[in-house]
């Protein structure tokens, strides 16, 4: 996709817009009886995060900026990236399974739905990130890097509408700061929607009790294991299979 363009005083314009109209879809999906209704699982978790996607669609529309960010974004090709990013933790969740309670009660396979609610986390968190990365991120590329991770760690808090004064508030403060830095970093070398969609759907993913502790831990480990190293050395193995398939070329 081309790149963001624009002068500063567009992309502030834009943002505001975005903010706004991601505030609004979270207040009216979180903190009214607006969804009270949507029975469906998988609708309903991704209306929550519906907000930042949509503000960021408006945005961008309405100014005529463009994304530097896709779904694979630099990771090519997709179907490698959604294997890497999507497919392996729902295989790891699948094999876990859902741990029942007496607030959890599957209605069908546990091990199917295990995978049903680690693909649901992963796409309400990319829906976050097409506004928080994709295109906040990119807007705020005038600032400093870490203030611009910390702009965006504020925004996000505050989006959450979660004011109260707690020991847990200002902890989940501190870690949408250490977020935005560890996702803004990697959105900054992927450019990649599944790739900053992923890490955020492991802390979401790392705070629900719906799966078995030990089991939890090892399959969001193992994941984001091979997603560093697949991060980390994408370049050099690139540029050896491009290498390798110039050398095929050559040679017949």
């Amino acid at each position: 996709m081309q790149s963001s363009v624009g002068s500063d005083k567009t992309k502030i314009f834009a943002i505001i817009l975005f903010y706004f109209i991601a505030v609004i879809i979270r207040y009216l999906t979180t903190k009214t009886g607006l969804l009270d209704h949507v029975d469906n699982t998988f609708l309903n978790i991704c209306l929550r995060g519906v907000g930042p996607t949509i503000g960021a669609l408006v945005a961008l529309k309405t100014f005529g900026l463009k994304l530097t960010y896709s779904f694979q974004g630099k990771l090519k090709p997709l179907l490698l990236s959604a294997f890497v990013f999507v497919v392996i933790p729902i295989i790891g969740f699948a094999i876990v399974g859902v741990k029942e309670s007496e607030n959890v009660i599957v209605r069908s396979n546990v091990y199917l739905a295990g995978a049903k609610l680690c693909f649901y986390f992963i796409i309400y968190a990319m829906l976050e990130e097409i506004g928080w990365r994709a295109f906040l991120q990119e807007q705020l590329g005038f600032l400093n890097k870490y203030l611009k991770y910390a702009v965006i760690g504020t925004l996000w808090f505050i989006w959450h509408l979660n004011f109260g004064l707690t020991i847990s508030n200002l902890i989940f403060l501190l870690v949408l700061y250490f977020g935005s830095w560890g996702m803004g970093i990697v959105g900054d070398k992927t450019k990649s929607i599944l790739a900053v969609g992923a890490f955020h759907a492991l802390y979401n993913l790392f705070s629900v009790d719906y799966f078995d502790p030990k089991g939890k831990i090892i399959v969001l480990s193992l994941s984001a294991v091979i997603w560093i190293l697949y991060i980390v050395f994408y370049d050099s193995i690139s540029k050896r299979v491009l290498n390798w398939k110039q050398k095929q070329y050559d040679e017949n």
